[in-house]
């Protein structure tokens, strides 16, 4: 298989885009090694939710241990790593919580770039707990990323930890989110809407007594919600236009999805976002203490290596 790898500029930093005829993508290593651009190239179509790049206040604060991740920062595909939002420091109560959106969001990261595998290779050392995180891009044909975790524990005693994948996706009213075999969601957060924390999928209905089709993406409702479910099959977003999204990943280490719909009612202090993620993750929780409290924690040993996968296909 023909993979291109080019080195360009997005905005001030330097970033990476890989190739195959039919999907490309452009990372910035020193952006948290953020993935900026998914692009079907046969249909001419972006996939994922663009921004622009920080400047070099907003770079530094986004590096910084207590940023607030917020509308501006939401766009692009980033990974999240011991947690997802911010919570107590499970190894040390009495230390600072853990990070929003965890250690890797906005931080720079080892880059490596594999011309002969057609491969880009991301890592990145925590600055607060002992482990090593390394993402690898490549293509598994001519239309689907692959991305390959490893993990690799640095410390002496074991670590408990929560992934998540977090891409945010542009999709267009009208798109239609298919979760084979899905019947039942966990509403664990939401802003201008009430859903009961315990959901059917697709069509639930509020509080209120108003009946809602979950899986039609929609615009400017005023809402937004975060939910989880169990997606024992590859999950796809589908265009009115014909044009697929389908993620399947690797449920042995990541059993769960989540699944983030804001329709205008999120950041409540600033413009509202229109956007839908679709989120690979080892918990129905959106940090790591509450998925402590429920057993859904992975245990990194000490010395201890974990693989896993995730891929997505453009058609």
């Amino acid at each position: 298989m023909n993979v291109a790898i080019s080195h360009e500029m997005w905005g001030a930093y330097p970033a990476v885009r890989l190739s195959s005829e039919m999907v490309e993508l452009l990372t910035v290593a020193e952006v948290g090694a953020r993935v900026v651009s998914l692009r079907d190239l046969h249909r001419d179509r972006e996939w994922l939710l663009g921004g622009e790049p920080p400047s070099e206040a907003e770079a530094t604060r986004w590096s910084s241990e207590d940023v607030v991740f917020s509308g501006r920062e939401s766009f692009g595909w980033d990974e999240c790593l011991p947690s997802v939002a911010v919570c107590v420091d499970p190894l040390d109560a009495d230390s600072p919580p853990l990070r929003d959106h965890g250690d890797q969001w906005g931080r720079a990261a080892y880059l490596a770039v594999d011309h002969a595998a057609g491969a880009v290779e991301h890592t990145w050392v925590a600055p607060r707990w002992s482990y090593r995180l390394t993402r690898r891009l490549s293509f598994g044909d001519q239309r689907t990323v692959l991305a390959s975790y490893q993990l690799m524990s640095l410390a002496e005693r074991p670590l408990p930890i929560l992934w998540s994948q977090h891409p945010v996706f542009h999709l267009e009213p009208g798109t239609r989110l298919e979760l084979p075999g899905v019947a039942t969601a966990w509403r664990t957060s939401q802003l201008g809407i009430e859903l009961p924390e315990e959901t059917s999928w697709p069509s639930v209905r509020t509080v209120h007594g108003r009946w809602l089709d979950l899986s039609t993406v929609h615009t400017a409702l005023g809402w937004a919600a975060k939910l989880y479910a169990q997606a024992r099959e590859p999950v796809t977003a589908v265009a009115q236009g014909g044009a697929r999204l389908t993620i399947d990943w690797d449920r042995e280490f990541a059993p769960l999805l989540g699944i983030w719909l804001s329709y205008g009612g999120w950041p409540a202090d600033s413009q509202p976002r229109e956007q839908v993620a679709l989120e690979p993750t080892t918990s129905a929780h959106d940090d790591l203490a509450s998925a402590q409290t429920a057993g859904q924690e992975r245990i990194l040993g000490p010395g201890e290596e974990r693989s896993w996968w995730v891929s997505m296909t453009l058609s």
